[in-house]
């Protein structure tokens, strides 16, 4: 090929394809072999600025470049279902403690189950003697010292740790007497006269409880011989009462409460550390508890794992709908018919789809596509199905149906009445072990008082009877001369 027509050839190829750079051309006719000489253009179609599309011949120029365009997101923390195990036997008892009274606030049907246990528990106490003077007292006494108000917090704190701690301040008691009736409409009782009249005489002289409390059990630390019972109880005084000492301006209240306090327990309060308890100041109520063990274990130490694995599973699925939410937005402008080639509308694209706001208003020509890419449906991830087995565990564990609690369940009639009668014997037994306690304080007041005998203590025993049936075998009861009227009504 001579060399006219090989100009003539570059030129056309030149004009046919700009972006090529070709320069020259050269063709060997022995081998048959032709050589382009090319110097290509270093242009895109279109780019953005600095962190915008990269373009083609800038690789190693843009390489820590990319078109971003963020949007708020849900975040949430690396997720770990394979933390360390925690063995609920093994771990120490004030972990213990400590761990069921979080679950209790936290876990809904733990917390739950321990209400409607120490509601129907506490329901109904009452004091029964046949000597009016010595009833009048103690019911007197109880309303002064609000004993029916301590008794929930024992059993509140019975079903919720187990270990039961409390602590009398003793003193002098004058009965402040109500002249007041509970009954509206009604006139006291002329016995109330022969009260204020004995309380004179002998009630003064002597020195009884005159407050309780219920102690954290995350203070108190027992030691000593578990043989026989010959165990001491310490306290690490708390920091409240430290606070209440250094007080500048106290009530009447304060000043009579911290001088009724022993002066080894102010004399620690004011440097802190431990304290050892007087015996006779100190009551134990405990749940399911041996001799030969140095705390009671809460009631629903059997379910920690449960609730553990139940809040990894709730963590799971956070996480899961942080995946789902945060999605990403593929936005595509320009098409081989109509390309984009100016950098002005790729950057006023970007802007606006670039706002605060989680909708969008866009205004473009028919060349804009933008795609959504998600997760997959929420459905086939989430959903309560995996939670079911989580959930028998907790209420088999509790000894707990979930219909006492919310109605949700199917229970026939026999089912219901055997779960009844469980929760029955569970609620009796606390009551034996708080009426316990009550009969050995009792006891002391009757010999500080000068009494004979004390009350026995009577409780609610319909509050999970079938109340119609209850009240029809009382009224045949009374009809056949078995019950007096008075028994009856009471």
């Amino acid at each position: 090929m001579d060399g006219t027509k090989l100009e003539k050839l570059t030129a056309d190829l030149k004009v046919k394809y700009p972006d090529a750079g070709i320069k020259k051309i050269e063709v060997n006719e022995g081998t048959g072999t032709s050589t382009f000489f090319l110097a290509p253009e270093t242009k895109a179609l279109a780019y953005l600025k600095e962190g915008g599309v990269i373009p083609k011949g800038f690789t190693r120029q843009y390489r820590d470049s990319a078109a971003i365009i963020t949007r708020d997101a849900v975040t949430r923390q690396t997720l770990d279902l394979t933390g360390p195990a925690i063995d609920p036997y093994r771990e120490a008892p004030r972990r213990s403690f400590e761990r069921a009274i979080e679950y209790y606030y936290t876990d809904p049907i733990l917390g739950s189950s321990i209400n409607i246990l120490a509601n129907l528990a506490s329901k109904g106490f009452e004091h029964d003697i046949d000597d009016e003077n010595i009833k009048n007292f103690f019911d007197v006494w109880a309303f002064d010292v609000r004993f029916h108000e301590l008794l929930e917090w024992i059993f509140l704190d019975f079903f919720k740790v187990g270990h039961v701690v409390t602590y009398k301040v003793l003193a002098k008691y004058e009965p402040r007497v109500s002249y007041l009736s509970p009954i509206p409409g009604t006139k006291m009782k002329k016995a109330a006269n022969i009260e204020t009249g004995a309380k004179k005489a002998v009630w003064s002289k002597s020195f009884v409880p005159i407050s309780f409390t219920v102690l954290n059990p995350l203070l108190i630390n027992i030691q000593g011989n578990l043989l026989f019972d010959t165990t001491s109880v310490k306290l690490t005084v708390p920091p409240e009462l430290r606070e209440l000492l250094k007080k500048k301006d106290l009530t009447a209240d304060e000043k009579e409460l911290i001088s009724m306090l022993p002066n080894d327990l102010k004399k620690a309060a004011e440097k802190g550390g431990e304290i050892q308890l007087e015996a006779e100041r100190v009551g134990f109520i405990t749940y399911r508890k041996m001799p030969y063990e140095r705390y009671a274990r809460p009631r629903s130490m059997r379910v920690f794992e449960t609730i553990e694995y139940k809040k990894a599973l709730r963590q799971a699925d956070l996480s899961t709908l942080d995946g789902i939410t945060n999605y990403i937005l593929k936005i595509t402008i320009g098409n081989d018919e109509y390309p984009v080639v100016t950098q002005e509308e790729l950057e006023a694209v970007a802007q606006l789809f670039n706002t605060p706001s989680k909708s969008f208003d866009v205004v473009w020509n028919h060349t804009l596509e933008v795609e959504k890419i998600v997760s997959p449906e929420i459905e086939a991830v989430l959903g309560k199905g995996k939670y079911e087995q989580v959930n028998d565990d907790l209420t088999g564990g509790l000894a707990m149906s979930r219909a006492l609690l919310d109605g949700t369940g199917d229970l026939n009639v026999a089912e219901a009445q055997l779960l009844v009668k469980g929760l029955q014997e569970e609620i009796e037994y606390a009551r034996r072990q708080v009426t316990r306690w009550i009969y050995s304080e009792y006891q002391q007041i009757a010999e500080s008082m000068g009494f004979d005998r004390f009350p026995k203590v009577r409780w609610d025993d319909s509050v999970l009877k079938d109340t119609i049936m209850y009240m029809n075998i009382i009224s045949q009861m009374v009809d056949r001369r078995m019950l007096s009227y008075e028994t009856a009504l009471e």
